[in-house]
Formats: structure tokens, C-alpha cells, sequence
């Protein structure tokens, strides 16, 4: 089921990249390769303040649910309480990042402060995720991330039909549709563990087997335990000193992974230019669509069900690489044709670039899975020294090739990705339970067999139909020991 997991979790993570992949040609063509930069600036910033303005909460919560260290209720009220705060440091910081990057444009400076204001938003809506991940919760976790994807695709594919659109109002409704995933997390984060509508965790990773007794040893089933004994009156307290801990354990790595995926477009109008920012930044729209296998290994990765055995971990870790390999080299032969076709001609020097940054895709994904598997063997501080390095290669190596333009910061992400890949493969050679990179890395042909099992038993399933009243009602008087609901 853990491959299950990592399929639908990676079609829900599709849609962010296709909806800027949809979105981009629209938003190209209205604002034009200037305008397209100034729109990266404009909302990368606080996009990547979501993820940075967490300050390592984010894991922490996941790794406390997955612990039966934290109920799910107690990780909402945390993640309610912390996002004040958090979001008050968020604007500060952006206010300095503005009269940094729009030092020359006091209209663009203003427009980037008011938008700053949504920033609280993000980081509430990325509390959540981790909370849901730490709960097994993956529908949640797709919901937080269908949702406004769908939201956002709509309302600028509209915009810039019917409208004359800039580059302020078009930041504007990006990071509102963004936000709106809070209004769906929330709620689902605040609903006891097996309520109607949720799976449990053991139940999300395989069928109810009623003839054995459930093993509530397993750190999810421990989560729900906590959420049990927190509404009979037995409330767990807060372990607020483990979660500030290993938060700030995180965070040298949160700052650092944050500064590797965005921070070459926050810091690129100074250094390349808006029109050198604005073909990087199509670049990227097209090379990150494989990153969402990448992102949902590792949301499966560190939110992993207690049913989920040791091999279907590392089954999930050695599917994701070539997974993401083969679209990305799919991706750089037909960028040629691809990047001017749906981005106009104006934008055909992003085709070199584009086709760096699928390389750097492939790194990025063996980067993720190296994380996840070193924080959820409580490696942390490994996985910080890994990203930190990394990361600090990135952006010396974008300053030192910012005059190649969109090129050298392609060329500077590649290989900072390298540095922090190789430093974290060291780390996870390490941990007694991973034997060789090559298990978390390559498929073995068990593996394809398995994947080709499974999905020749969803594919009878679609055929099959739901089914039919009587056999629904026989599967109902078979599974009231406590089957899915």
C-alpha cells in the first residue's frame, strides 16, 4: 500500500507544477518576459517564506504525530497558536527583503510589502500539511494541494483572458488561491482520528485483517491512541520542549532546502535581470513537474503508516528516483520544441536552461529521499549539514555565474544539489537501516513486478465498477470489526 500512497500522492502533487505549467503561457504572453520576472519576484519571496517561516515546526509535527507523541487536535491548537507569531517574523523578514530586492522601483517595493501580508497564511496552510503527513492522512495531505491548485489555475486562466492583467494583480490572486488550502487542512487536522470520512492510519496501509489482533505498537496506531485518550478525558500535554528542539535540529536544514529550490529566483532580479529572471523562471515551470515525485516519496516517506513493513519503505525510495529520471529526460528532448510553442518565441532562451534543470530535477529527488530517510531515523542534524552545504554552494556558485544569465543559475542549482546529494548519501550509508544507496536508489526487478501487480489489480477494479447493492451490503456486515468506512 505504501506504493499506493506514492502514486496517488504523486497525481495530487501533478497538479501544482501543470497548473503553472498551464497557467505560465497565459501569464507569459499577457506580461511578457520583464513582466514575467517581476511576477517570480513578486511572489516567490513569500511563497518560500511559507516554507522557510515554519522554522522546522513543520517536521517537527510530523515527526511527533508519527511518534504518538501528539495528537492531531493538539497539533492543530499548536499550529494555530505558533502561526501568530511565526507570521509576524515572516512579515518582518519580507519587509527587509523588499527594500533589498526593489531598492530601484518604490511601486514595485510598495506592491511586494502589501502582498508580504499574506505570508501568515502560507505558514499556517504548510503546519498543517506536516501535521496530516505525520498522521498518514495523505488524502488530507492532496486535498491541501488539490485544492488550490485547481483555485489558482482557474482564477488567473480567467484573468488573463478578461482582463488586462499586471503583474501585482496576477501575484495577488496566486497567493490567495495558494492560502485557501488552510480552509480544507484545518478542519480535516481537527477531526478525531477514525471519524467517518478518514481512514486510521493502520487502515490507510492495508486491508482490516480481522482475523488477527491489531498491533498497536506501531507509531501511527500510538497517534491515534492519543487522540483517543485526549476525547476521554485523559489529555496528553503538549510536549512543547521536544517540539521546540527538534525544530530548531530542522531548521539549519529548512533554511537551507528552502534556499536550494527558490532562493536563486528571490535573489535573481538583482543578479540576472528581470528578462534573465523571466526565462529562468519558465525554465523552471517545466523542469519542476517531475519534482512531484520527489515531493510525494518524501511526504510517503515521512508519514509512513504502521502497516507499511520495512521493504515497502525502501520499495517506495527506489521507485521515485527513476521514476523521476525518465520524465525528466522525456522533458529536456522535447524542451526544444516545447518551451517556444507554449511560452512564445520571446521565450526560446530558456531552452538551454530548462534542459539543466531537468539534470538537476533527478538530484533533487535523490536530495529528498536522502532527507526524508535520515529525519525519520532521527537524523536531523545530518540532513541539515547535507542541505546547508548545498545550499551555500547554490548561491556562491549563482553570484559567481549570474553574468551567464539564466544559464549559469541553472548551472548553479545543478550543482548545488550535487554537493548536498553527495553529502547526504554519505549519511544514509550510515543507518542500520538502509543496506546499500543502491536499495534506495535503483529498482530491483521485485519491485517492477510488484508495481505491474498492482497496477494490473487497479485497473480490474476500475473495470469492475462499483459494486453492486448486495455486495456492498455483504462487505458491510463482514467488515463491522472495524474496516475501512
Amino acid at each position: 500500500m505504501a506504493v499506493h500512497r506514492l502514486v496517488t500522492s504523486t497525481a495530487a502533487n501533478l497538479l501544482i507544477p501543470v497548473s503553472g505549467l498551464l497557467v505560465s503561457p497565459f501569464l507569459s504572453r499577457e506580461l511578457g518576459p520583464e513582466g514575467r520576472g517581476l511576477y517570480a519576484a513578486l511572489t516567490l519571496p513569500i511563497v518560500i517564506c511559507g516554507w522557510l517561516g515554519t522554522f522546522g515546526l513543520q517536521d517537527a509535527l510530523t515527526f511527533h504525530i508519527r511518534q504518538g507523541r501528539l495528537s492531531r487536535r493538539d497539533a492543530a491548537r499548536v499550529s494555530l497558536v505558533a502561526a501568530l507569531p511565526l507570521g509576524l517574523v515572516a512579515v518582518l523578514l519580507l519587509g527587509v527583503l523588499g527594500f533589498l530586492v526593489f531598492d530601484r522601483a518604490e511601486v514595485d517595493r510598495q506592491q511586494f510589502l502589501v502582498l508580504a501580508l499574506l505570508a501568515p497564511l502560507h505558514i499556517l496552510a504548510n503546519l498543517a500539511i506536516g501535521a496530516l503527513t505525520g498522521a498518514s492522512d495523505i488524502g488530507g495531505v492532496n486535498l491541501m494541494k488539490v485544492v488550490p491548485a485547481v483555485l489558482r489555475t482557474i482564477l488567473l486562466v480567467i484573468a488573463c483572458v478578461t482582463v488586462d492583467l499586471s503583474a501585482l494583480w496576477a501575484a495577488a490572486l496566486f497567493l490567495t488561491a495558494t492560502a485557501s488550502g488552510v480552509l480544507v487542512g484545518l478542519p480535516r487536522l481537527r477531526r478525531r482520528a477514525g471519524a467517518p470520512g478518514r481512514a486510521g492510519p493502520a487502515e490507510l496501509a492495508e486491508p482490516a485483517n480481522h482475523s488477527e489482533p491489531a498491533d498497536r505498537s506501531e507509531p501511527a496506531d500510538r497517534a491515534e491512541l492519543v487522540d483517543r485518550a485526549e476525547l476521554a478525558g485523559r489529555a496528553e500535554p503538549i510536549p512543547v520542549r521536544s517540539l521546540i528542539r527538534y525544530s530548531l535540529t530542522c531548521l539549519p536544514g529548512v533554511l537551507a532546502a528552502t534556499s536550494s529550490a527558490r532562493l536563486d529566483q528571490v535573489i535573481g532580479l538583482p543578479l540576472l535581470g528581470a528578462r534573465e529572471l523571466g526565462f529562468y523562471a519558465v525554465a523552471v515551470s517545466v523542469a519542476e513537474l517531475p519534482t512531484v515525485v520527489a515531493t510525494a516519496a518524501r511526504t510517503v516517506l515521512m508519514g509512513g503508516a504502521g502497516g507499511d513493513d520495512h521493504e515497502s519503505v525502501l520499495r517506495v525510495a527506489r521507485v521515485a528516483v527513476p521514476v523521476a529520471a525518465l520524465g525528466c529526460a522525456v522533458l529536456a528532448a522535447s524542451a526544444g520544441l516545447l518551451v517556444p510553442r507554449f511560452f512564445g518565441a520571446a521565450f526560446a532562451p530558456a531552452t538551454l536552461p530548462t534542459v539543466i534543470l531537468c539534470a538537476a530535477t533527478v538530484v533533487f529527488t535523490c536530495v529528498q529521499i536522502f532527507s526524508a530517510l535520515l529525519l525519520v531515523n532521527d537524523k536531523a542534524a545530518r540532513s541539515s549539514v547535507a542541505l546547508v552545504v548545498g545550499s551555500v554552494t547554490g548561491v556562491l556558485l549563482l553570484v559567481v555565474l549570474a553574468p551567464q544569465g539564466a544559464v549559469g543559475a541553472a548551472l548553479a542549482s545543478l550543482i548545488g544539489y550535487a554537493v548536498a546529494a553527495g553529502i547526504a548519501a554519505r549519511s544514509v550509508r550510515r543507518l542500520p537501516a538502509v543496506p546499500s544507496l543502491r536499495a534506495v536508489t535503483v529498482p530491483y526487478a521485485a519491485d517492477l513486478r510488484h508495481l505491474h501487480a498492482w497496477l494490473r489489480r487497479w485497473w480490474r477494479a476500475r473495470r469492475a465498477g462499483p459494486p453492486e447493492a448486495g455486495d456492498a451490503a455483504q462487505a458491510q456486515s463482514a467488515g463491522t470489526g472495524g474496516g475501512v468506512r
